[in-house]
């Protein structure tokens, strides 16, 4: 039953979830094209490890564009419920509720490891175009890209649980929306709050970061809470 229901809600998925999977990181690594186009010269002489000075520059634009996506992504999915009036039938299925959900979860966290990937790909092939290939590893790229979403679970949760409890978006999209403008400005608030987790600023480095591990605690936790909510919860 539940591969039926992944099956369902994949073909389910409006095609603008799809874009999104696919220009977001498109969006974030062709500003550094355009920066490193315009400035090259400049910019080399900024910092002597070319390379990971490249990387970094990519991932300042990363946690707002992947809070953004995280928000629209979830967002698009749930709405195609809420809209339709479809929770109902949904839930009278002879399937556990706790399967509706975790299907639905599995596919937006799938959507999210793609575009991650994707981020990874663009980024290697942009660095390839301008010869910092050899100044950075692969690795570092996928540490770049996927790190910044394991610590930023905590809001991938949190948005879940919004979209999916209120048939309203509003307030999902506001939340969401603030988190990805406030991260830009999160360097100087305190180490514990989430917002800075994403910001990874133990680098990209083999090792794992205290802000994957802390992000990813607090993921598990939201993911408990949320499904112990959203399961008990009425549907009208």
């Amino acid at each position: 039953m539940i591969l039926d229901l992944l099956r369902s809600d994949l073909l389910k998925t409006k095609k603008i979830a799809w874009l999104l999977v696919l220009f977001g990181p498109i969006g974030v690594v062709g500003l550094q094209f355009i920066n490193y186009s315009l400035r090259y010269d400049h910019l080399l002489s900024v910092h002597p490890d070319h390379g990971y000075f490249f990387l970094v520059n990519v991932h300042a634009f990363w946690p707002p564009a992947l809070l953004l996506g995280i928000t629209l992504i979830i967002s698009l999915q749930a709405s195609i419920e809420h809209q339709k009036n479809l929770w109902k039938q949904i839930l009278i299925l002879p399937v556990r509720r706790e399967q509706v959900y975790l299907s639905k979860l599995f596919l937006i966290v799938t959507m999210l490891l793609l575009t991650s990937l994707f981020l990874v790909g663009w980024t290697y092939v942009t660095g390839i175009y301008f010869g910092f290939t050899n100044e950075f590893s692969l690795l570092q790229a996928f540490q770049m890209s996927f790190y910044t979403l394991f610590a930023a679970w905590p809001f991938v949760l949190l948005q879940f649980w919004l979209s999916m409890h209120f048939k309203n978006q509003g307030a999902a999209l506001t939340v969401g929306i603030a988190s990805a403008a406030f991260i830009m400005y999160a360097q100087g608030v305190p180490d514990w709050l989430p917002w800075k987790w994403p910001l990874l600023l133990d680098g990209f480095s083999e090792s794992l970061s205290t802000s994957v591990l802390y992000g990813s605690i607090l993921g598990i936790v939201f993911a408990l809470l949320s499904m112990l909510v959203l399961t008990r919860k009425d549907v009208h």
